[in-house]
């Protein structure tokens, strides 16, 4: 209601020297224009419209104690901000959309820092071996090339005996800028003991891992702030580590492998507080990774269970919304050629050969680099288990059976706020 409509529901003959006065000029006879009754109203005229302000003003303004209390909302805002500006500079030629010139400094060390990643994480492990070849053939620092195959293999196990990390190398500022990029954001549900050891279970995989590399190999102070006390081991193929740069930055940024032996080291050898983080679909799991899509490989995914109810570990639910998102994947239903093939390929060379693209350096339309779409990674309340050291296959399929329920439940805990229709749900395959 306005301002007036208020007065004139508490005044109702505020109105009527105005129709006398009229009135008055029609008849030409302007005995009265109606000020001394004005000047009755006046007081109250006034008293009615300040009251009415002050009562809106105070119901549209916030809490005092709330305008500044979320930095990071007004980061978040920033941040919009800046992409609605980049956006309206875009220069599409042909279909495809360019980078504007005129970036900010930040996006820029961003972008640098994923390209860093991406370009590890896809030609690192080729690309390291054709150098070594190169000097041990055509330069005459072959003895370098001897020496460091001789540490190799003397070093062989440190992937399966807890690694070599190094927090001096898990908190490089470049992983700040790597986690903004997206941006990738860690919550958890519920706290955790750090007299107890751990297993979460992370999903979905998606192309790259983002979420999963960032929150448990990274940002090593990031995620202390979250859970105190915990310290993570990101687990993954063993083959990896025989390449000279992946095992390197991999050891020192605390990855293991995902060997029975590695677990068991971790939950056995290292005291109390860790977590040994597996992404429990696997490389395989990679060919399900596309945008909108929720399956996730666990039907026959055991392994961790056992290990987890043999040495008395809580099993903990992960899931990451927008894994799946930050790369377009050609379709490849199952039954089609391009699977049949792919599935071959993972059956020889241990993972899966994904058909993807992603957005280019000065282009938002084609490349290699991971689109800017938010990756959101929500650790779920643990599920504490009894230690039973030969557990059998009945305990461990309903102990399967809790886990795969309690990980859908988180699942559809938070699909609203990521704009997941209520009808959706986990398909477990």
């Amino acid at each position: 209601m306005t301002y007036v409509g208020q007065f004139l529901d508490k005044y109702p003959d505020a109105g009527k020297p105005v129709a006398k006065l009229e009135t008055a000029k029609e008849n030409g006879t302007e005995e009265t224009d109606g000020s001394d009754e004005f000047e009755k109203l006046e007081a109250p005229v006034e008293e009615a419209l300040v009251s009415s302000v002050a009562a809106d003003s105070f119901l549209a303004a916030p809490p005092s104690d709330t305008v500044y209390s979320n930095k990071e909302e007004e980061e978040e805002k920033e941040e919009e901000k800046e992409e609605e500006e980049e956006e309206e500079d875009h220069a599409t030629v042909m279909g495809v959309e360019f980078a504007p010139m005129n970036i900010p400094l930040e996006r820029r060390l961003q972008t640098a820092a994923v390209i860093h990643i991406v370009a590890t994480f896809m030609f690192a492990s080729f690309g390291s071996i054709f150098f070594c070849i190169y000097l041990l053939l055509c330069t005459r620092y072959w003895w370098l090339v001897l020496i460091y195959i001789s540490w190799m293999l003397f070093d062989r196990d440190s992937c399966n005996r807890g690694g070599r990390r190094s927090e001096w190398v898990r908190n490089w500022p470049m992983w700040a800028y790597y986690r903004d990029y997206f941006p990738i954001t860690l919550r958890r549900t519920a706290e955790l003991d750090p007299n107890r050891n751990y297993v979460f279970g992370y999903h979905p995989h998606g192309i790259m891992g983002v979420g999963a590399f960032c929150n448990f190999g990274l940002n090593g102070k990031y995620f202390l702030e979250k859970f105190p006390g915990i310290k993570p081991y990101l687990l993954t193929l063993e083959g990896l580590f025989w390449f000279p740069l992946d095992k390197m930055l991999s050891l020192f940024t605390g990855v293991c492998s995902v060997s029975k032996e590695s677990i068991e080291w971790i939950l056995t050898k290292e005291g109390k507080g860790n977590a040994a983080v597996i992404i429990v679909g696997g490389a395989v799991e990679a060919l399900e990774a596309h945008p909108g899509g929720f399956n996730v490989k666990l039907k026959t995914r055991k392994g961790f269970v056992k290990m987890a109810l043999k040495h008395g570990a809580s099993l903990v639910p992960v899931y990451s919304f927008g894994e799946n998102d930050v790369f377009d994947q050609t379709e490849n239903p199952e039954g089609s050629l391009l699977r049949n093939i792919q599935n071959v390929l993972t059956k020889y060379l241990g993972f899966a050969p994904p058909i993807f693209h992603g957005r280019g350096v000065f282009n938002y339309t084609f490349g290699l680099l991971p689109f800017r779409k938010p990756v959101t990674t929500i650790v779920g309340k643990p599920i504490d288990l009894e230690k039973v050291e030969e557990p059998d296959n009945e305990l461990v399929d309903k102990t399967h059976d809790i886990y795969t329920r309690a990980l859908c439940r988180l699942f559809d805990d938070h699909k609203a706020e990521f704009g997941i229709p209520e009808e959706t749900t986990l398909t477990i395959v």
